[in-house]
C-alpha cells in the first residue's frame, strides 16, 4: 500500500511539474487563457444601433490572401451618397494573441452610418504566427482592396487606418512605414499606400512601448502576462531587447513624418499614460486629436469606447466623427 500511495505521489508531483513547466517554458498556455478572455469582445451597441445598421450593408469573410492564416476581411458599406466616401482600414485588438474583426463589428458600423466605408480586417495571432506576419497582412489586405476597389466600390485616394489595442499599436508602426522611408525595416514590407492618400489614423487604447509594458508594471503577474504575450509575438523568451521589439515601440522609435491623429484611452487598467506620451510627440510633426477623461469625471477602462451606453463612450464617438469630417474636409480642400 505505501508503495502504491508512494507511486501516486510521485505520478501528481510529475504531473504538477509538466504543468509548471509548461506556463514557464512555453508562452501557449498563458496566451491561450488570454485569448478565451477576448472571445466575443466587449462591445455594447448605441441605443441607435439598429437604425444605423439600416444605413450599411456588408460583404462578410472576404479571402484577401491564401499565404496566412485568418486571412478574412469584412467591407461594410455605407448606402447613402456615393460620393466622395472614405475607407477605413480597421485592424482589431486582442494583445496580438486573441480578438476578432467580429469584436468591432458594431462599432464599424456605427461609423460607416455615418458616410464611410469600413475594411474591418482579421489577422494570423500569436503563437500560430509571430512578427511581423501582422503586419504583413495588413499591407496584404490593402494591396488586395487596391487592386480590386472598383469591384468593391471603394475610394483608395482617401483612406483612414484605424485599430484599437493592440490593432492601435498596429495601425500606428504600419502607418510610420508608409510615412518613412527605411523606418521598421524587420517588417519586412514597403511603401504600398501613397502617402497623400492617407487622410489620418485612429489610435485606440494602444500600447506604444511594448518593452515597457511588459517590465515597468508594478504588478508582477502583469509583468509575467506580458512577458510571454510578447515572447508568443515577437518569437523568443527574451524578446524585449530584439531590434524587432525597438522598432514596434513607437515611444522609442518615433516616426519623423506622420499624418493627422485621433487618440484616445480609457484612464483605468490601460495605456493611457503611453498615449498621452505618443500624442506629445505626435503633436510636433502633424495635428492631434485627444480625448482623454480625468478620474475625477469617473473611471473608464480599457477599450472603454466600444461600450456605447456610456457616456464618456458617446461623447468619444462624437470627437471622433468630428475628426474624420475636419479631415475629410480638409483633404478635399487640398484636392479642389
Amino acid at each position: 500500500m505505501k508503495r502504491i500511495i508512494k507511486r501516486m505521489t510521485l505520478g501528481v508531483i510529475s504531473i504538477v511539474l509538466i504543468i509548471v513547466g509548461v506556463f514557464i517554458f512555453s508562452p501557449r498556455p498563458i496566451t491561450w487563457i488570454v485569448k478565451q478572455s477576448f472571445v466575443g469582445g466587449n462591445e455594447v451597441a448605441a441605443a441607435d444601433f439598429d437604425e444605423a445598421k439600416q444605413k450599411t450593408t456588408m460583404e462578410a469573410d472576404i479571402n484577401y490572401g491564401p499565404k496566412f492564416p485568418n486571412s478574412t476581411l469584412d467591407i461594410i458599406h455605407y448606402k447613402g451618397d456615393k460620393q466622395n466616401i472614405p475607407t477605413i482600414f480597421w485592424i482589431h485588438g486582442g494583445a496580438f494573441v486573441g480578438g476578432d474583426k467580429a469584436d468591432v463589428l458594431k462599432y464599424a458600423t456605427y461609423i460607416a452610418s455615418n458616410g464611410f466605408n469600413v475594411v474591418n480586417i482579421n489577422y494570423g495571432l500569436a503563437p500560430n504566427v509571430s512578427y511581423p506576419v501582422p503586419l504583413q497582412q495588413i499591407d496584404q489586405a490593402y494591396r488586395f482592396i487596391k487592386k480590386n476597389a472598383k469591384q468593391y466600390g471603394l475610394d483608395i485616394s482617401n483612406i483612414y487606418v484605424a485599430g484599437d489595442s493592440a490593432g492601435a499599436q498596429l495601425a500606428a508602426q504600419f502607418t510610420s512605414i508608409q510615412m518613412n522611408e527605411g523606418f521598421s525595416d524587420s517588417a519586412k514590407i514597403g511603401r504600398s499606400i501613397p502617402p497623400e492618400t492617407i487622410r489620418g489614423v485612429i489610435l485606440l487604447c494602444g500600447p506604444y512601448d511594448l518593452q515597457e509594458v511588459a517590465t515597468m508594471s508594478p504588478s508582477a503577474f502583469k509583468r509575467f502576462l506580458f512577458k510571454r504575450i510578447g515572447w508568443s509575438y515577437f518569437g523568443k523568451y527574451n524578446w524585449e531587447g530584439k531590434q524587432a521589439t525597438l522598432e514596434a515601440s513607437l515611444l522609442k522609435n518615433v516616426p519623423k513624418a506622420f499624418v493627422p491623429t485621433f487618440i484616445t484611452d480609457g484612464n483605468t487598467a490601460s495605456f493611457e499614460a503611453q498615449g498621452k506620451r505618443f500624442a506629445k510627440l505626435l503633436e510636433k510633426r502633424t495635428t492631434v486629436t485627444q480625448v482623454f477623461y480625468d478620474t475625477s469625471k469617473g473611471t473608464y477602462g480599457h477599450e472603454y469606447q466600444f461600450q456605447m451606453n456610456l457616456d464618456a463612450a458617446q461623447n468619444t464617438f462624437k470627437e471622433l466623427l468630428k475628426f474624420l469630417e475636419e479631415t475629410k474636409s480638409s483633404a478635399a480642400t487640398k484636392q479642389s
